[in-house]
Order: C-alpha cells, then sequence, then structure tokens
C-alpha cells in the first residue's frame, strides 16, 4: 500500500487542529476540478480549491513542516509530518497532478506553448527560489550577439509541471478520513 506524507509547520491549520481526529477535508469541495485549477493550487498556492496536498515523499512534507510556517519549529512546538495510508476503500480519488496539467498543455503549435523561450538553466529557476536568478537569464535571439532585454516566457503549464514533479504531488479529491491518517511525527 502507498504512503503518502504532508508537512504542517507551526502557524498553520493543520499544525493547530490534528488530522488525527478531523482527517484531511478540502478547503472548498465545491469548485470544479480541472488542470487550471490544479496550477493554481500547486504552483500559486491557492488552496481554496477541491484538492489536498500530499507527496511521495518524506523530505518534502519535512521540509514544509520545518519552512512553510510562521515561525522555526521547536521542541515545545514542533512542526508535525503526517503519514498516510489510502486505501481503495477509503473513498478518497487520487490524481497526478503531473498527467492531469499535460493532458490540459496546449499543444505545440499554439500561440502560447507549455515549453520555455528561455535558458537551459530556467527550469531551475522555476523548481527553486533560491535559483530565481536563473529566470531573468537575457534571451539571445538567432542571428544576434546580444542578448534581448527581456526573461524568459515561462508558461503556467510549465510552472505547474515543474513544481509538480519537484514536490512528488498527489493530489486528493474529498475528504482524506481520519482513518488513513497512520502517524503524526514531531519535526524541529
Amino acid at each position: 500500500m502507498p504512503i503518502f506524507y504532508r508537512g504542517a509547520a507551526p502557524g498553520t491549520y493543520w499544525n493547530s487542529n490534528d488530522a488525527r481526529t478531523s482527517g484531511f477535508p478540502p478547503r472548498n469541495s465545491g469548485i470544479t476540478a480541472s488542470p487550471d485549477r490544479i496550477i493554481q493550487h500547486i504552483y500559486n498556492g491557492l488552496t481554496d480549491s477541491p484538492y489536498v496536498s500530499l507527496t511521495r515523499s518524506y523530505s518534502v512534507a519535512l521540509h514544509y513542516a520545518l519552512e512553510a510556517g510562521t515561525s522555526q519549529p521547536t521542541k515545545l512546538a514542533p512542526g508535525f509530518v503526517y503519514e498516510l495510508e489510502i486505501t481503495d476503500a477509503s473513498g478518497v480519488q487520487l490524481i497526478d497532478p503531473v498527467k492531469e496539467i499535460a493532458a490540459g498543455a496546449p499543444p505545440p503549435l499554439s500561440a502560447v506553448p507549455y515549453q520555455h523561450d528561455g535558458h537551459q538553466t530556467v527550469v531551475l529557476g522555476v523548481a527553486s527560489a533560491l535559483l530565481a536568478g536563473f529566470l531573468r537569464r537575457p534571451i539571445i535571439q538567432p542571428g544576434t550577439v546580444s542578448p534581448m532585454a527581456r526573461s524568459a516566457t515561462i508558461s503556467a503549464h510549465l510552472r505547474g509541471l515543474v513544481a509538480a514533479l519537484r514536490d512528488a504531488e498527489i493530489l486528493a479529491i474529498g475528504t482524506i478520513p481520519r482513518n488513513c491518517v497512520v502517524n503524526r511525527y514531531d519535526v524541529y
């Protein structure tokens, strides 16, 4: 049975509210699921959605539990990493955001394709705020030696795909029942 994780840093809702007693409901189950909504949820962090974010990576959940809160975790006020086991019997629908975003990506001949027009390092800048300088590398056009004074064009689809891959993200639609939450680790 696959194991999933979810990090909860100090000052976040799931740090103050124990999912072992309530499960994980989505913030807004009434919103229609779509590839664009997935991109908004994953890349822009707009969690007013029908999704609950999970990861297959303990390390990713640990990073969120340690770094994504309003204060630094301590022994007295730790972050948490929830461990979940979701079965077919739970009634939770799991979706792979990479597949969903790719399926909704525009075709290669569209005016705004999902590919970028920048340097090879653009993907690194999309994946990490620490490497965001790569997003500003000037673009060199054919037949010129001097770079143009603009940054790469990066589509929302590419940003969503990279973020989903970076976080080993899986999305749940519907409430994840409390019996699927098998552990909660204190981290600091």
